[in-house]
């Protein structure tokens, strides 16, 4: 059903009888307009600092003069006019002013899949209604809420709030991702603590609250039909929902390249809209004087515009959902007016509605993801020649986002292409469809069969969920290509360039070769890098010479320094493109949780990340796994923080956490390295004492305290120690 469905939408071409005005031929297509604008909208976003708006606008009126007399004239002036349009938008969202430490009250509607962390939910509310007593100024389109309710959140719901407003600094963040770019475009501008709550009656005749109350429903049904993992998938393939999903199940998805599976995709809302066209016919069949007014399929394409509208909404109307629904749009008034369907020109007006709306939707992942899939499915002619057609254009999708996963997560996987063949089909045409027939017994209250669907379900995915861990223990499965390395990148996009010419073309296949610099892991060039990641108040070094590497840590007693820490650790090894570290030199017993891959890898075979579970290595590695440079020092005392040296001088020092004894007697002991120690690290949990111990020590070295949440990086080449200063605050960053 969703192949035919995908095949209608994407590739249908029908007899014009509308033929296009003559003038118009002389215009760009609309492709090209998109590009431009896509164009403009991409520079606008490499800058840090907001431009002046005068700037675009000098460009953008005299190419706007010039397109009269010279069409092409047309592509400068929407590119300098969507470089316009998002420092305006850009300007509208600064001018929210949010204070901080305030109390009131505001009536609004969840806009967002509550999140459970810890003890407390997050989620989005959208306010309606601002009190006389709320923050005065330009308010916020969204706010970030986080505490208790009396029931369980759902999206749609409209609730009365008592909040107390707090710095948008307080915000989580994470490597992987610049959320607070996300949260500026999104429009959340401020972030408040629930005091209390009411949860409002459900309007009348409001198509919102009916959405909200629906979804409740296939939530409630599924939870009470399976645990709580089981009627996680069911919820992410039916409504969008994937919260419930534990982290593992997550990981195994995406390091086998189909986490898009579980995901609200295009080929759902098509087969919803495919669904609706057929029913739609059918149903105009049955009665003959309709049929003779108007044709059964002009009835059955006007049944799939609302029909896409609808599921895309009860899913949460994401991008790859929104960008379906325009192309189904755009097919169907294509059809009704009799013109060709250009997949093409549908794609394209999707992206330009989407960047449109928002134009920070050009830093979201899923916007490239999803069109650059529906690209290629386009590009390849997706949709004639059955099963075969669909095989390979899952494999042709899986090789063209090779590149872009390598450049946006420092990682691909090799068995993406196998896996993607092997489980679409099980999850697409028959998880898929079974989910969604589910959730309607559901909404029509039939227990027996909508349980019944459910299980089914629940059994399949399990399936699959093993089929994939059986792949992952393929050699070379997935390899950690790193990140910004552009020249790789460029020549695996050059190379997938030829790739996709027309058949025939000389050398096609010699242009995968491209893609093999791009899989070769990077190497360090410095005699030693040291990065200090973000661990709150806890010390987090990784530090790395050639193919070696190792982690520092020391003081992440606090659950959330061992999560941020956690974090940022992943990012730095796929950064730098380490699947397993040499030396874990740890100064206490704390440790980042989850840990990240590569630092299991001391954990008995099978073991399980839990807190309290296996104990990793024992303090400061001592088995070879260290540069040759790397030296240990040794106090004449029963208990010491591992402490490091680099260097013959030594060069740098590394000190984990001590009292003011241990630095007195790390002084008198070994008062002539510091004293040629030449750059020092601590951690910012030392007090004065010892502070003013070590730098007395140690008066020729620069001392650098970490552990206070900030960042940064050292190179060691040459003799000479070079501090790398993090860029300043972003127009979109909190406090800039």
């Amino acid at each position: 059903m969703q192949v035919g469905a995908m095949r209608y939408f994407l590739d249908r071409k029908g007899a014009s009888v509308a033929k296009p005005l003559p003038w118009a031929k002389s215009w760009p297509p609309l492709p090209l307009l998109v590009i431009a604008m896509g164009l403009g909208l991409g520079f606008f976003h490499s800058f840090r600092q907001l431009p002046a708006l005068w700037i675009p606008l000098s460009v953008a009126l005299p190419g706007l003069l010039l397109v009269w007399k010279w069409r092409p004239a047309l592509l400068l002036t929407v590119a300098a006019g969507a470089f316009a349009w998002g420092i305006w938008q850009a300007d509208l969202r600064l001018a929210v002013q949010w204070p901080v430490g305030q109390d009131f009250s505001v009536r609004g509607r969840i806009v967002s899949i509550p999140q459970l962390g810890g003890r407390e939910y997050r989620f989005l509310v959208a306010p309606e209604h601002w009190p006389a007593e709320a923050p005065a100024g330009a308010r916020p389109d969204t706010i970030l809420v986080h505490g208790n309710l009396p029931e369980v959140p759902v999206v749609g719901q409209r609730w009365q709030l008592r909040l107390h407003s707090e710095s948008l600094a307080s915000l989580p963040g994470s490597p992987f991702a610049d959320l607070a770019r996300q949260r500026f475009w999104a429009g959340e501008g401020g972030v408040a603590r629930l005091q209390d709550a009411r949860l409002l009656p459900v309007s009348r005749m409001n198509l919102q609250d009916d959405i909200a109350v629906a979804r409740e429903a296939v939530l409630h049904a599924s939870n009470m039909a399976l645990d709580r993992e089981a009627a996680g998938f069911v919820q992410a393939l039916s409504i969008g929902v994937g919260n419930q999903l534990p982290p593992e199940i997550w990981q195994v998805y995406r390091d086998t390249g189909t986490a898009h599976l579980l995901v609200i995709s295009g080929s759902h809302v098509a087969a919803v809209a495919g669904l609706a066209l057929w029913l739609g016919q059918w149903l105009w069949r049955r009665i003959p004087w309709l049929v003779a007014r108007w044709p059964a399929q002009t009835a059955g394409v006007l049944c799939s515009i609302p029909a896409a509208w609808g599921y895309a909404s009860f899913a949460g109307m994401q991008i790859p959902g929104e960008r379906a629904a325009w192309m189904i749009t755009a097919a169907a008034l294509a059809h009704l007016l009799g013109r060709p369907n250009n997949a093409w020109q549908g794609l394209s007006l999707a992206a330009l509605l989407i960047a449109f709306g928002n134009p920070g939707a050009l830093v979201d992942v899923g916007f490239w993801l999803s069109l650059g899939a529906v690209a290629v499915l386009v590009a390849i002619g997706y949709g004639e020649g059955g099963w075969r057609t669909l095989l390979r254009s899952q494999w042709m999708v899986s090789i063209a986002l090779m590149p872009l996963l390598a450049g946006l997560f420092g990682q691909v996987s090799l068995i993406s292409p196998i896996a993607n063949v092997l489980v679409i089909p099980l999850v697409e045409m028959l998880a898929v469809p079974l989910a969604l027939l589910g959730a309607f017994f559901a909404l029509l209250d039939l227990e027996l069969l909508s349980r019944l669907l459910f299980h089914l379900v629940a059994l399949e995915m399990d399936a699959v969920t093993a089929l994939l861990r059986i792949l992952l223990h393929i050699p070379f499965a997935r390899v950690s290509t790193g990140m910004g390395r552009t020249w790789a990148l460029l020549a695996a996009v050059l190379g997938l360039g030829i790739f996709f010419l027309p058949p025939g073309w000389p050398g096609r296949l010699l242009a995968l070769l491209g893609m093999v610099p791009l899989l070769i892991p990077a190497g360090g060039t410095a005699d030693l890098e040291l990065r200090a990641l973000d661990a709150g108040s806890g010390m987090l070094l990784f530090w790395q010479k050639g193919s070696q590497s190792g982690i520092f840590s020391a003081n992440l007693w606090k659950a959330a320094s061992r999560r941020s820490g956690s974090l940022a650790l992943t990012a730095a090894l796929r950064q730098q493109g380490v699947t397993r570290v040499d030396a874990w030199l740890r100064s206490d017993i704390s440790a980042p949780q989850p840990l990240p891959v590569a630092a299991r890898q001391w954990w008995p075979a099978g073991a399980r990340d839990y807190p309290g579970g296996p104990p990793t290595s024992a303090f400061c590695r001592t088995d070879g796994g260290t540069p040759a440079e790397m030296h240990f020092l040794t106090l004449n005392a029963p208990v010491q923080p591992c402490i490091v040296t680099w260097g013959a001088g030594p060069d740098v020092l590394i000190l984990g956490d001590a009292d003011a004894a241990t630095v007195h007697r790390l002084v008198a002991e070994h008062g002539a390295a510091l004293h040629r120690a030449q750059a020092i690290f601590a951690p910012a949990s030392l007090g004065n004492t010892e502070r003013a111990a070590l730098g007395a020590a140690a008066a020729q070295a620069r001392v650098f305290y970490l552990g206070e949440g900030k960042p940064g990086t050292w190179t060691w080449q040459a003799g000479r120690l070079r501090h790398v200063l993090p860029p300043s605050p972003a127009y979109w960053q909190p406090g800039a």
